[in-house]
């Protein structure tokens, strides 16, 4: 599990880093409650427009960098082994973007309780 979540988190990173604005920000939280426990990363960057948010987690799938006035290099595999992580430990992965603020993702872990 310790591997998966390494992943996840410097993939996010990573991300947050490349999609970002010189003398920009990227923040990394956690919060947890009795139900669940997340990790947040959020930048400064140039965000992902809406209807562009839905495909994100696709295999391969990279935002027209038409738009974004910046060329970043990528597979557009990132996100989808993110997603598939997540997954696989039981987890979901949501964003909220907006072109020209930054983006946040935060990805949301059951706590599994003993019965």
């Amino acid at each position: 599990m310790r591997k998966k979540l390494d992943e996840i988190i410097k993939n996010l990173m990573s991300n947050a880093i490349k999609y970002n604005h010189e003398g920009g920000q990227v923040k990394i939280s956690y919060q947890a409650n009795n139900e669940d426990w997340s990790i947040m990363v959020q930048d400064t960057g140039i965000g992902i427009a809406q209807n562009e948010q839905a495909r994100i987690f696709e295999r391969f799938y990279r935002v027209d960098s038409s738009r974004t006035q910046q060329v970043v290099s990528g597979t557009g595999l990132g996100l989808a082994i993110v997603a598939e992580l997540v997954q696989s430990m039981g987890g979901q992965i949501s964003v909220h973007s907006q072109r020209g603020v930054g983006s946040t993702f935060t990805v949301t872990f059951p706590i599994k309780t003993q019965k």
